[in-house]
């Protein structure tokens, strides 16, 4: 590939040999979001207690910027709230013939036996519903039939599909029913009764079939019978017990009604009509009574919710905490005291449904506890939990850090969020997926149909002038064409953004790895007074979806056949002084603020790098070649590089270097010094074009 950097043509080529792959990074649990502990009372007065103390070391910052911009268009609006678990009154359910599979192929939804397992001994004999099948492993992931959310991976060996029974009649019965035919469906389903005869799993689907075609048609007291008949033939199906729940109900039995939807939600708690129906036949049964009688009546069921979660018996947690909010909800959205309570059955509620890892129950509750309560953070706690459950690394993020800045919050949102800071760099969730997949968009392009140019240092908001040249840079010789910019592009986030979207303007794809001005949150501007910035990663946050929204790039691609441009974030560690490698007492870049030590921030960044390092190394191994790879960093990588007046602490990072040889990049470039060098070493050509140099 031609690489041209500032009209000084470069040919790139390589000849490393592959080293070794960095490992992988440590797994990061899930957060419990306070969830070992129910919440019991709540004060939502006063308020966060002294953040940090003031750092006593003399400041060294690099000169500022005094060109200020404001942005083109309003701040995004926050993240949709995700869709809270729609809950509709109970409903005469058609019947529900299993999907008929075929002995010995297992497919995606089927449901399998697991056989012959031993790692796990006691899971032989469960069955479990095939999920997906990694196809390079061989293995087929499996989610347990109970509550919780549990997955394993097994050999196709170890699976067996289980074939769902059915009969000529059965089907007919089935047909029946859909069309409105209740008559027929119901004398089939009585004949199919001889077919299920030795079979109790079949014998009792048959007869909640027709205590479903006879709820359908008013005749509750034989819907009752069947589902009583089901019951028998299986004690623990949920089904059943929700079709006995809905027979009581039409008849006026609230109170059975009541204890028939406990046991389906006991035996399965996330399915929204069992959940309903428990709501319902609750209202029912206290309907009438006074609002310190529900009161009463909720506070003795949350008791009871906070005993089973206590125990670890979380369907019963979740059924006692739906009936607490059934009982105060008719009063809850006009007391205020009452609101609090209501917040805290949906907090309790989301607690429990998080140890069953149903996040999107657990998400729903948090939210509505949150609805009810905005100043109470714990509320905040448990959305965030959710969200990490997810996967959702980013949103679990920020919400930690406004749950810190709500009463009270600060000590345990502080705490929990490092599980989300940790898990962000590790690239897995929805959001760095998607922007994962302009990785090879361009990949089978060929080589030399596009130039690509480098830069750093603009530093757009340092007088007019600078503005006034990217302005002027021609609006049609590079449309085909790839930018670098390595860093220091401004002091604001919106003197960053008004750089890429001019550059985007210009080029067809820019690449951009912030700097250290890029990084800071300085006093007195849109970072701290409109944006406020919780911190450095939330800035940095904010600048991934900004550059999505342009189109700008801060991940790697294969931008032609064999050719990768790969960003490298990067933080300076003091380490790079080799001579004297330990903090001292002046603090440089004093307007970043890192969650995890200044410190600790070269290490985040170099985590976050080890993803495409592996990615590229693993491409690179089966295509049995290296291709042309350029690198780019803000900071220094290895100390042969000159600083010029920078200070040494502060301007490179060692371990940059081990990334740049794993990959075999003959090519990285660099900022940060201001000093347009270029220098070979080690196999490398490290080269800095910085407007400022």
């Amino acid at each position: 590939v031609s690489l041209k950097v500032k009209d000084r043509p470069m040919v790139v080529k390589s000849d490393k040999p592959d080293p070794t792959a960095p490992p992988d990074p440590p797994e990061k649990p899930v957060p419990n979001g306070g969830i070992e502990e129910p919440d019991d009372q709540v004060s939502t007065e006063g308020g966060s207690p002294v953040k940090t103390e003031a750092d006593q070391r003399t400041a060294n910052d690099a000169p500022l910027g005094d060109v200020s911009f404001d942005d083109e268009e309003e701040a995004g609006e926050a993240e949709p709230a995700q869709p809270e678990p729609q809950v509709d009154a109970p409903k005469e359910t058609p019947p529900e013939p299993a999907a008929p599979a075929t002995p010995g192929e297992i497919a995606v939804g089927c449901q399998v036996e697991i056989q012959g397992l031993k790692s796990k001994p006691e899971l032989n004999g469960k069955r479990a519903t095939a999920m997906s099948k990694d196809e390079s492993a061989g293995r087929w992931e499996v989610k347990l039939d109970g509550p919780a959310d549990e997955r394993v991976r097994c050999k196709p060996e170890n699976l067996q599909v289980v074939v769902a029974k059915t009969s000529p009649k059965k089907a007919q019965g089935d047909a029946n029913f859909k069309e409105g035919r209740l008559e027929q469906a119901i004398s089939c389903y009585r004949e199919a009764l001889e077919d299920a005869k030795g079979d109790a799993e079949f014998a009792a689907t048959i007869h909640s079939n027709l205590a479903a075609a006879y709820a359908k048609k008013g005749d509750h007291d034989k819907a009752l019978a069947a589902a009583e008949e089901a019951i028998r033939l299986r004690p623990d199906w949920a089904k059943a017990h929700s079709r006995k729940g809905l027979s009581l109900l039409s008849l006026g039995r609230f109170a059975d009604a009541q204890a028939s939807y406990i046991q389906a939600v006991k035996n399965d708690p996330v399915t929204d009509g069992y959940l309903a129906g428990l709501s319902q036949a609750t209202e029912k049964l206290l309907q009438g009574k006074s609002s310190s009688d529900r009161q009463s009546e909720a506070e003795l069921k949350k008791s009871k919710g906070n005993e089973a979660l206590k125990a670890g018996q979380l369907p019963l947690a979740i059924a006692c905490y739906t009936m607490a909010i059934s009982a105060i909800k008719p009063f809850a959205e006009s007391a205020q005291n009452l609101k609090q309570t209501a917040a805290v059955y949906s907090s309790n509620r989301s607690a429990a449904f998080a140890k069953l890892r149903q996040w999107h129950y657990s998400l729903g509750d948090a939210q509505e506890s949150a609805r009810l309560s905005p100043q109470w953070y714990k509320s905040q706690l448990r959305i965030a939990t959710a969200y990490l459950g997810q996967g959702h690394a980013e949103h679990a993020y920020k919400t930690y850090l406004f749950a810190s800045d709500l009463p009270q919050g600060y000590a345990e949102a502080m705490k929990e969020c490092q599980h989300a800071l940790w898990q962000i760099p590790r690239l897995e969730s929805p959001l760095a997926k998607q922007r994962l997949t302009r990785f090879d968009q361009d990949k089978n392009r060929p080589k030399g149909w596009c130039r690509i140019f480098a830069i750093s240092d603009v530093h757009i908001d340092h007088g007019g002038a600078v503005l006034k040249w990217a302005e002027g840079i021609n609006d049609k010789e590079f449309k085909n064409d790839i930018l670098i910019v390595a860093g220091d592009l401004g002091d604001t986030f919106n003197a960053i953004k008004r750089g890429l979207m001019i550059f985007k303007k210009k080029f067809r794809r820019v690449f951009y790895v912030p700097g250290n001005h890029d990084m800071w949150i300085r006093p007195n501007t849109d970072d701290s007074t409109k944006r406020k910035f919780k911190d450095s990663i939330d800035k940095l946050l904010v600048m991934l979806e900004m550059c999505d929204k342009i189109g700008a790039e801060m991940m790697p691609a294969e931008v032609m056949a064999d050719v990768y441009v790969v960003p490298l974030l990067s933080w300076w560690s003091c380490t790079f002084c080799e001579g004297d490698p330990r903090p001292d007492d002046v603090r440089y870049d004093s307007f970043c603020k890192w969650p995890m030590g200044e410190e600790g921030a070269h290490k985040y960044f170099l985590m976050w790098n080890d993803y495409f390092v592996q990615r590229i190394q693993k491409q690179q191994a089966a295509r049995g070649r290296k291709g042309d790879v350029i690198t780019f960093s803000h900071f220094l990588p290895t100390s042969d590089l000159p600083c010029g007046g920078a200070p040494v602490k502060a301007s490179g990072c060692l371990q940059l270097e081990e990334q740049i040889q794993t990959i075999g990049a003959p090519l990285h470039i660099f900022g940060h010094t201001h000093m347009n060098i270029s220098y070979a070493t080690r196999g490398v050509r490290y080269q800095q074009l910085s407007l400022m140099g």
